[in-house]
């Protein structure tokens, strides 16, 4: 997730360093100092796991004015308060498309001027982002935003395996099935969105009912609220793991 973050607008608008699990500072896009930066914003990009046991050592970067960042899964803005003596703490969950400002972030914070600062300056940055008013939804953002890319690419990457099977050639590589994906999800809007656009493909007895009928009868939709539902059920036995 670290280097998903360093996308090129963050890199020029902050001077940044990076801990290494050896507690070495790198200097990342500016001159290493004799002397020991002042941060004013620090991002906790470590394991849970990592956390629980060595939180408290990361206190000593910050000073009273530092914001903390955390985009942890599972870990509670109370938990991270305890562990590094202050208050100035926003959650956020960010996925890796944040690297070309693809990622769509959800905040929180109990702090509302922490929380806007944040949109403002940070994960707006990352792409879009919205303020979440309570900290069971980051465990739904950790699902559905966080997760999400490697789930729909996991679907797409079954629909290019099984288009495989059926031994049809067809220029240019896995390119048309891609083109397919985008080009539905980009031009059903036109058909008033995705379940119309279904409607309007299907005809009784024909060949795109049967598909239809065989997903629904196999209840996709659960499959899918299932997948979404673990992960989020994981990152809430997170917050309570030591």
């Amino acid at each position: 997730m670290a280097k998903s973050l360093l996308n090129s607008k963050l890199k020029k608008n902050f001077n940044i360093c990076a801990v290494n699990s050896s507690n070495e500072i790198k200097f990342l896009n500016f001159k290493k100092t004799k002397v020991m930066p002042v941060f004013n914003v620090v991002f906790l990009l470590v394991k849970p796991n990592i956390f629980y046991k060595e939180g408290k050592s990361f206190s000593k970067y910050l000073d009273t004015q530092t914001k903390v960042i955390s985009c942890m899964a599972g870990v509670k803005k109370s938990t991270i308060s305890k562990k590094l003596n202050t208050k100035k703490i926003v959650r956020i969950m960010p996925n890796i498309l944040s690297l070309f400002g693809g990622s769509h972030t959800c905040i929180f914070s109990n702090d509302k001027n922490l929380a806007n600062w944040t949109m403002k300056n940070i994960t707006n940055i990352f792409g879009t982002s919205f303020i979440v008013k309570n900290e069971n939804d980051i465990h739904k953002a950790t699902a559905l935003f966080g997760s999400g890319p490697a789930f729909i690419a996991k679907i797409i990457s079954s629909y290019l395996k099984a288009s495989k099977k059926m031994n049809f050639k067809y220029a240019n590589n896995e390119e048309p099935i891609l083109m397919l994906f985008r080009n539905v999800i980009e031009l059903s809007k036109i058909y008033g969105g995705l379940d119309k656009f279904i409607k309007t493909i299907s005809s009784k007895k024909g060949t795109t009912q049967e598909g239809i009928n065989f997903l629904e009868k196999a209840n996709i939709e659960k499959i899918i609220y299932t997948t979404i539902f673990k992960s989020y059920k994981r990152s809430k036995e997170l917050s309570i793991e030591k």
